[in-house]
């Protein structure tokens, strides 16, 4: 096999380093496993990739948890919850029994604290719209951009960032429809009743944090007006949790320990009282030592590289794969103009939808990926919702011929020696078998479109930065939903979303999903956002070009309680390791 050749070479290396990073790390946790890739935060609020959210889910407790294998909602933070006769307002009973880690109890407070952090745009958090169903969270969240606008419009002084922000703490608590009754009970008000709430409150956008640690953390910027959090505050030294462990070492690129939090208040049904997640960006390196007992756990295999497909043609037992709910696409910028200053060609829709047919999704997965990927031509994921079938007629397939004659139409025909559609390079993360996807469409697109293209392989931290500031023109990206609904993919495309990392705008877009959040007849509502998601697949500000499928080894009878499942909800304090995942 290509990855044993490639074991055989790296072996020694591998071996060396282990010993100069701990041999022991069998003895240091009950439960181990491998992340493929460095995290790029560990504040809540401000996560969005599934990395961090993964630690996230072991470090805090939300409101609710999904329960597995059920993959329903059920009480954590909150021992139990009414909801009123219009579905939308909830109150929530925290646990007597609740506490953070340093022994304080976990107060109703700490969740509207929490919240508010998330709505604050000052800290830029990707995920701030989930937030949004709660009655009076937009206008807030609006009217804070516009009083930072105008304060940077100003001279800067400290007196009056500081009077802003209070008066910005007034504005929250007088409209955002969020309250703690007293230590114990939150109540919240919805816009509109919203049948997945409870699923979005066991999200890490929806976590509480310790608001002493946060704000010891916390200034104000007398040039913008804006919080600033030191992220330090998530040091192991620092970090206080209320979930099922403590942070207890992180180092960067190497690893990350976590041990038992002693006052979580479901420590007697934990399956271990450690994890430790090792750092190693080379899947052929992870997979050595999942093969030597040192790993119990591989999650993060690249269904995009050779080794997966490798794997699963050996037909062991540990593999486990399943379709995901998610989708492997590409971006397109969609901003009229690029960094520096010059005309952007993928502001051109016909443009964007001509690169997408060039794309050959199936030689892609029947050739590269080679896990029996589903070739695809909507973003929601076809069969992933109940009650949502995708408008997959909408997308694009494979089309050299009409993809030819759109870049004609946009002024591009290289072809017959005419204009040549310059400028364009293909962004990528390196280490997870990106890089062969690229090639691939790199050779279709010359020679089946006459468009040059450059191959920009970056570091995941790099390549993540370059997305946030829309320092791109094509990027490979990766969405998995993060709840049971059409919108877990498709707010991602709203105008000014902190997930929007093509820059797409299209206000009939906007009107139709905002129409589908005032429907409440589901039927009814599911037929809207058939219809905005047709409207962004005919403008193509992405290509989709497979489904994903969860691809991840284990040894089911030394690993109990992993319940793989297409929505990657995991519970990794119910797991057990009966022994060595190598006897």
């Amino acid at each position: 096999m290509r990855w044993l050749l490639l074991a055989i070479l790296v072996i020694d290396l591998v071996i060396v380093a282990w010993l100069f990073t701990g041999t022991q790390s069998q003895q240091e946790a009950d439960f181990i496993f491998v992340c493929g890739t460095a995290h790029r935060r560990l504040d809540p609020q401000r996560m969005s990739w599934g990395i961090d959210l993964r630690i996230a889910e072991c470090l805090f407790d939300p409101l609710t948890r999904i329960k597995l294998p059920e993959m329903v909602v059920e009480p954590a933070a909150a021992e139990r919850w009414q909801v009123s006769e219009d579905g939308r307002t909830y109150t929530f009973y925290i646990r007597s029994n609740a506490r953070w880690s340093n022994g304080d109890p976990v107060k109703a407070s700490d969740f509207v604290y929490a919240w508010r952090r998330a709505l604050m745009p000052d800290l830029v958090a990707d995920y701030s719209q989930l937030l949004w169903v709660i009655d009076g969270a937009e206008r807030f969240h609006i009217w804070r951009q516009r009083q930072l606008m105008e304060y940077a419009a100003g001279e800067p002084d400290p007196e009056i960032a500081k009077q802003f922000y209070h008066d910005a703490l007034d504005k929250f608590d007088k409209w955002v429809a969020v309250r703690a009754q007293g230590d114990k009970t939150l109540v919240v008000k919805l816009v509109r009743p919203v049948h997945y709430f409870l699923q979005l409150c066991a999200f890490g956008t929806y976590m509480p944090v310790h608001q002493l640690t946060v704000e010891s953390q916390t200034t104000i910027d007398r040039h913008s007006g804006r919080l600033v959090q030191d992220p330090s505050w998530t040091n192991p030294r620092k970090l206080v949790c209320n979930g099922p462990y403590v942070l207890s070492r992180r180092r960067f690129k190497r690893d990350l320990l976590m041990v038992a939090n002693p006052h979580y208040w479901n420590r007697a049904a934990m399956g271990n009282q450690s994890i430790l997640e090792l750092i190693i960006q080379n899947p052929a390196n992870a997979l050595m030592l999942y093969e030597m007992g040192q790993v119990h756990w591989l999650p993060d295999i690249p269904s995009s590289g050779a080794i997966a497909a490798d794997l699963l043609d050996q037909r062991r037992e540990d593999v486990h794969i399943a379709a995901a709910a998610g989708t492997y696409f590409y971006n397109f910028n969609c901003k009229s103009t690029l960094l520096d200053g010059s005309d952007n060609p993928l502001a051109d829709p016909r443009v964007r939808r001509a690169l997408a047919m060039g794309i050959d999704r199936p030689s892609i997965v029947e050739n590269i990926t080679r896990l029996q990927q589903r070739p695809a031509k909507s973003f929601t994921p076809f069969g992933a919702i109940p009650g949502f079938d995708p408008p997959r007629e909408a997308g694009v397939s494979f089309d050299p011929r009409r993809a030819r004659s759109l870049l004609a139409e946009a002024g591009y025909d290289s072809i017959h020696g005419g204009k040549q559609l310059k400028g364009l390079s293909i962004l990528y993360n390196t280490g997870s078998g990106h890089e062969r996807i690229a090639q691939a469409i790199k050779r279709t697109w010359e020679h089946e479109l006459g468009v040059i293209v450059k191959l920009e392989g970056q570091e995941v931290a790099s390549f993540g930065e370059r997305l946030k500031n829309h320092d791109f023109t094509i990027a490979r990206a990766g969405w998995f939903g993060d709840y049971r609904d059409p919108t877990t993919f498709l707010d991602k495309f709203r105008t000014g979303n902190g997930n929007n990392d093509a820059a797409y705008s299209n206000l009939a877009f906007d009107r139709l999903m905002q129409d589908a959040s005032s429907e409440l007849h589901p039927i009814k509502r599911m037929a809207i956002l058939r219809q905005a998601e047709s409207l962004m697949l005919l403008e193509q500000p992405i290509a989709p070009i497979y489904q994903y499928v969860n691809f991840q080894m284990f040894k089911k009878d030394h690993v109990k309680n992993m319940f793989p499942n297409p929505w990657n909800y995991r519970r990794l304090e119910l797991v057990e390791v009966n022994s060595v995942a190598g006897d």
